[in-house]
């Protein structure tokens, strides 16, 4: 996929999580303080969902972010550590330590759980594709649930489809929070 769909599919991922994280984290917060919280949580989905791609020499992410390319992207092959479920248990581990190291600050929290749910959302996607992930690194083996093409007609259909559902859900979570 390319990274318009991976970062559409992470606000999709966000959006639809909206309720969760408000009932179980936000309600007591005052309103402005809440639509700030939103935001870093929306912006850090959008964070995770090219961070995968961070062993793509050309991604976007290894290009904003090259010094992290270099230790940790340019030692793996793409679609292989960085989207596994190994890689995905060291985020969560380091996503609780940042946490409990806060002190359950809410703005880790809504961080954390931003970049993961937009981390989660591009090996869902990736998934969907005819090349697949390694999601059972190191077993170098490509998982696959669709014949999806990176960069088809077919992709781009979908992109269009996530593009409305976050059009959608932007309006729908707002109006219920607010």
């Amino acid at each position: 996929m390319v990274k318009e769909t991976h970062v559409k599919g992470g606000y999709v991922f966000a959006l639809l999580s909206i309720p969760f994280l408000n009932n179980n984290f936000l309600k007591e917060y005052d309103i402005i303080y809440k639509i700030i919280l939103l935001f870093i949580y929306i912006y850090f989905s959008y964070l995770g969902s090219l961070f995968p791609d961070i062993d793509m020499r050309g991604s976007y992410i290894s290009k904003r972010y090259p010094i992290l390319y270099k230790k940790l992207g340019s030692k793996f092959k793409h679609r292989g550590f960085t989207h596994s479920l190994l890689f995905l248990s060291i985020l969560v581990y380091i996503c609780k330590i940042l946490i409990l190291s806060s002190n359950n600050n809410i703005v880790f929290i809504c961080l954390c759980s931003g970049f993961f749910l937009g981390y989660v959302s591009h090996l869902f996607l990736d998934f969907l594709t005819k090349e697949g992930i390694e999601i059972f690194y190191p077993i170098s083996i490509n998982f696959s649930l669709l014949p999806i093409k990176t960069n088809s007609k077919t992709e781009k259909f979908l992109c269009k489809f996530l593009n409305f559902l976050v059009i959608f859900l932007l309006g729908y979570r707002f109006y219920f929070i607010l």
